[in-house]
């Protein structure tokens, strides 16, 4: 597959221990910041509480902050099989399943995801679709335990977002986000 390629498919549910911060934009950069750290203490807290993640990929989604702002706010998961206990310093929740996603392979590092994300807007937007929340970023071949992808020699991250038809949208009384999960910045 190249990183042209878009596919429309089912996303499982996922139960994912998961770390937050607030990064200052949806840009590459303050995402990367805001994500860094996020990881090695996410693996330590999981360490101390005897949990071992479940082996699946590290997964990275978005979602607007309490306050109306150009902040994002970052999600740092991995794959568990452990529930919800009380007394854990991070979070265990479900992500649900996306049907259907549209999807697309992006390989490089995420300094450089602004292409890819392009190419699935335009996509989805050919296609007859309107993304309906921001994308997951499931890294399949780089690891949260390597400072860069580039330590790896390469980089593959899957993205994928949330779509309905536009005729669905509107029939349910909901009128498109727009690409509001694609706020692009160069």
């Amino acid at each position: 597959m190249t990183t042209e390629d878009v596919v429309l498919k089912a996303v499982a549910a996922t139960r994912v221990a998961e770390l937050t911060a607030t990064a200052a934009s949806y840009s590459p950069g303050d995402i990367g910041s805001a994500t860094a750290p996020l990881y090695p203490e996410l693996f330590r807290r999981l360490g101390a509480a005897g949990i071992r993640p479940a082996g699946g990929p590290a997964i990275v989604y978005y979602e607007d902050p309490a306050e109306p702002s150009d902040a994002i706010t970052v999600h740092a998961a991995i794959p568990v099989t452990a529930g919800p206990q009380p007394g854990y310093d991070f979070a265990i929740v479900d992500l649900p399943a996306i049907r259907p996603a549209a999807t697309i392979l992006h390989r490089g590092t995420m300094a450089d995801v602004t292409r890819s994300l392009w190419i699935l807007a335009g996509w989805i937007e050919d296609n007859g679709y309107r993304p309906v929340g921001y994308h997951r970023e499931v890294y399949l071949e780089h690891g949260p335990d390597q400072a860069s992808p580039d330590e790896a020699g390469h980089a593959v991250t899957e993205l994928q977002v949330t779509v309905a038809r536009v005729a669905s949208l509107a029939a349910a009384g909901r009128g498109p986000r727009g690409m509001q999960g694609f706020v692009l910045t160069t």
